[in-house]
This record gives C-alpha cells, sequence and structure tokens, in this order.
C-alpha cells in the first residue's frame, strides 16, 4: 500500500511541470559568473571520487613497493 501512494505522488509530481522551475534562482536569474561557478562547481563535484579512488590507489601502491628493512634480503 505504502509503494501504491509513493508512485501516485511520483506520478502527481511529474505531471506537474511548475513544481520543477519553483527555483527561480537558478539559471533564469543568474548572471554568467553564477553559471560559470555552477559549472565549476559541477565539475569538482564529478571529478572528487575519482580522485580520492586513484589517492587509494596510489596509496596501496606506495606501500606494496616501499622498501623493507635494512638486511632483509627479499
Amino acid at each position: 500500500m505504502k509503494a501504491l501512494i509513493a508512485n501516485f505522488f511520483a506520478l502527481v509530481a511529474m505531471l506537474l511541470p511548475s513544481v520543477a522551475l519553483a527555483c527561480p534562482n537558478c539559471y533564469a536569474a543568474s548572471g554568467s559568473r553564477t553559471i560559470l561557478a555552477y559549472y565549476a562547481s559541477t565539475m569538482l563535484l564529478t571529478i572528487m571520487p575519482f580522485a580520492l579512488i586513484g589517492g587509494v590507489i596510489l596509496g596501496v601502491f606506495l606501500m606494496r613497493n616501499r622498501p623493507g628493512p635494512k638486511g632483509s634480503s627479499t
């Protein structure tokens, strides 16, 4: 029953496009610097997971390839 109600509200939300335009500050009332800031923040948030995963992989690689203690023959 809860899923039916949730689906009904999702359908109503899709049929009301004015709800999606509720924020006039996004693009309509923005200047070129604000839109550039939106694009820059979007790019930063897109690149961040790849940078974090790359950092973890680099850390594992460096820890595996670090020199052993002095006097070890491995």
